[in-house]
């Protein structure tokens, strides 16, 4: 996993390389029952999660673990499979979809074949501080341990 410099620390750049095709890659990002198997800091269990996967359309996300419980959610910004997928990201005050969601960034991801491989580009922005870049860093790290697993095991 590369974490490339930004031009800021308020915004994150990563990029990774999967083992699988990028139509496979995007559909763990893009079906709800395959996000809620891997996605998330190791530690963290997903317990809901609903996509209205199109332009516009809304996403949510609910875990628990590491002594807490957390809901994120967002609307979708750019849908062009398997390509590109972007979407706003913001968490919620509690871990409750109920409460007011907290700042707001965008989430970028760009699949490039490689082979038989994908290189997926994540670029987040619009964080508030470099505090927020730094955890989301870690955040998305874990991740795509779990991805790389997930996607070994679904083959």
């Amino acid at each position: 996993m590369v974490a490339s410099a930004a031009p800021d620390d308020l915004t994150l750049v990563m990029t990774h390389t999967f083992d699988a095709a990028p139509e496979r890659v995007f559909a763990a990002w893009t079906d709800p029952d395959q996000f809620m198997q891997w996605f998330g800091p190791h530690g963290m269990t997903n317990t809901h999660c609903r996509f209205d996967l199109r332009v516009g359309g809304q996403w949510e996300l609910t875990g628990e673990g590491l002594g807490t419980t957390r809901a994120v959610s967002g609307k979708y910004l750019a849908i062009d499979p398997p390509r590109l997928l972007s979407f706003t990201w913001a968490w919620h005050e509690t871990g409750s979809l109920d409460t007011p969601r907290e700042h707001e960034t965008t989430v970028t991801l760009q699949f490039r074949p490689v082979g038989k491989r994908t290189e997926l580009t994540l670029t987040q922005t619009r964080f508030r501080d470099g505090g927020g870049t730094m955890r989301h860093h870690w955040g998305w790290t874990g991740s795509f341990e779990k991805l790389d697993a997930f996607l070994s095991r679904a083959a």
